[in-house]
C-alpha cells in the first residue's frame, strides 16, 4: 500500500525537528577573554550576592573556573552577601567551599566584605582573609599580592551594615596615607545603582564620596541589587554593582535613573578585572560564558566624563572552553528574602585602627555607600598599611 506524501508543513516540521537534535548535540558557542593577560598585570575576579547554594551560584563558578584557565587571576573580590539563610559549617561547605573549590585548590584567595544577610562572626572565617575585621586594607602590587617596593594598588573592604564614626575615621586615614596609583573601595551597598529594589545609598554616597574623591579613589565595587550595572562615571569615579553571582532580579535595572552605561539583568554574572600600569581592563561574563560588558580605563588623570574605550573583538581575543551550565536560568533558585534597609545588630565592636584624623563627623548610619575620587597621582611607594588587628 502506497504511504500518502508528507504535506510541505509536516516535512518543514520534520527538519526543524532534525536541525534542533543537531544543534542540541553541537558543542556550546566558543567563549572568549577580552582581556590582554600582560606580564606582571594584576588579575582579580569580582563576585557578590553569591552564598545560596543554588545551582545558578554553582554555574556560575563553574565559568569563573574556565576563565581562570586563560586568566589565572590570583584573587576574588567578595561584595558581600556571602551567605544566605545561616553561617553553619554546612553553609560555608555547599555555599562556598564546593562552588569555588577548584579555585581554592589552585591558591587562588577569597577576600570577602559583609553584606546585610552576613552574620557578621563571618568575619573570622579564614577562608576570606579579614583577620577577624569588618573593615580592613591591603595592597597588591606588580609580581604578587603584598609587594611594596613600588605604588600599585590598593583595596579597602569597609563594613557598609554600621558606618560608624571609628569606620569613617579608619577610612580617611588610610586613604590618605596610601600612595598607591590605583584605590579601589568595595563593599555591598552601592553610593549609585539602578535597581528598582534597592537603588542608590544616598546616606553612604554623603558620608564617603567627599573622602573618596579627596584621596583620590578610581573605582568602587559593591551588590546588593541582583544584576549587573557599569554606572556613569561619578566625580571621576569609576563604579560598578556586582550583585548577581548567585542571586538575580530579572528586569531590575530602571533605565530611566540615567546612570547606567551598561546594564544585566537577565542572567547571573561575574566580572574580571586586570590591571597593567595605568589601564584596568574589564570584562563581565554571565552564567553562560558570554560576554555582557568590556572595556578598559585610563588612569591618566582621566575626567569625570571620561568613557571607557570598547575592547577590540575578535580576532585577538583568546578563546575560552565552554563550561557545562544549566540551560537557562535555573527556575527554583533560592531568592534570598530582601528587607527594604538590612537589619543592624547592635553596633558591632568597632575595629581597632590607626588614629586618624578627625576630619568627617557625621553621626553613625546603618549602611548604604557613597564615592567620589580624585585624579590618583603616582608618589614613592609608602609603608604598607597593616590590616588593623582584631
Amino acid at each position: 500500500m502506497k504511504r500518502p506524501a508528507l504535506s510541505w508543513n509536516a516535512e518543514v516540521r520534520l527538519a526543524l525537528a532534525a536541525l534542533a537534535l543537531l544543534l542540541a548535540g553541537s558543542p556550546a558557542p566558543a567563549q572568549e577573554l577580552r582581556l590582554p593577560v600582560k606580564d606582571g598585570s594584576i588579575r582579580f575576579a569580582v563576585i557578590g550576592d553569591t552564598g545560596t547554594g543554588s545551582t545558578a551560584q554553582y554555574d556560575v563558578a563553574k565559568q569563573m573556573i574556565a576563565f581562570h584557565a586563560k586568566l589565572p587571576f590570583e584573587f576574588v573580590i567578595m561584595v558581600g552577601d556571602d551567605l544566605y539563610g545561616g553561617s553553619s559549617a554546612d553553609d560555608y561547605r555547599t555555599k562556598f567551599e564546593q562552588p569555588y573549590a577548584a579555585l581554592l585548590s589552585g591558591k587562588v584567595k577569597f577576600y570577602a566584605s559583609l553584606g546585610n544577610h552576613d552574620n557578621p562572626d563571618e568575619r573570622n572565617y579564614k577562608d576570606w582573609n579579614m583577620s577577624g575585621q569588618r573593615f580592613y586594607t591591603w595592597r597588591a602590587s606588580p609580581g604578587g599580592l603584598g609587594k611594596l617596593d613600588n605604588p600599585g594598588v590598593r583595596f579597602f573592604a569597609l563594613d557598609t551594615n554600621y558606618m560608624d564614626k571609628p569606620q569613617l575615621d579608619w577610612v580617611e586615614s588610610e586613604l590618605k596615607k596610601s600612595s598607591s596609583e590605583w584605590k579601589i573601595a568595595f563593599f555591598h551597598h552601592p553610593l549609585y545603582s539602578s535597581g528598582r529594589t534597592h537603588g542608590s545609598s544616598l546616606d553612604l554616597r554623603a558620608q564617603l564620596e567627599p573622602l573618596f574623591m579627596k584621596y583620590g579613589v578610581s573605582v568602587v565595587l559593591t551588590g546588593h541589587d541582583h544584576f549587573y550595572e557599569r554606572i556613569k562615571p561619578q566625580h571621576g569615579i569609576y563604579h560598578w554593582v556586582c550583585g548577581a553571582g548567585g542571586s538575580l532580579r530579572k528586569g531590575d535595572i530602571d533605565r530611566g535613573t540615567g546612570l547606567t552605561e551598561v546594564g544585566f539583568d537577565t542572567d547571573y554574572s561575574f566580572m574580571l578585572v586586570e590591571i597593567d600600569g595605568t589601564d584596568l581592563y574589564f570584562q563581565a561574563v554571565s552564567r553562560t560564558g558570554q560576554t555582557v560588558d568590556a572595556g578598559v580605563i585610563h588612569h591618566e588623570p582621566f575626567p569625570a566624563s571620561a568613557a571607557p574605550s570598547p575592547l577590540p573583538p575578535s580576532p585577538g581575543s583568546t578563546p575560552v572552553a565552554p563550561a557545562p551550565v544549566s540551560p537557562g536560568p535555573p527556575k527554583g533558585s533560592p531568592a534570598p528574602v530582601v528587607s527594604p534597609s538590612p537589619s543592624v545588630s547592635p553596633s558591632p565592636p568597632a575595629s581597632p585602627s590607626p588614629k586618624p584624623s578627625p576630619a568627617v563627623k557625621t553621626s553613625p548610619t546603618r549602611r548604604r555607600p557613597a564615592t567620589p575620587r580624585r585624579s590618583p597621582s603616582p608618589r614613592p611607594s609608602p609603608k604598607p598599611s597593616p590590616t588593623p588587628p582584631p
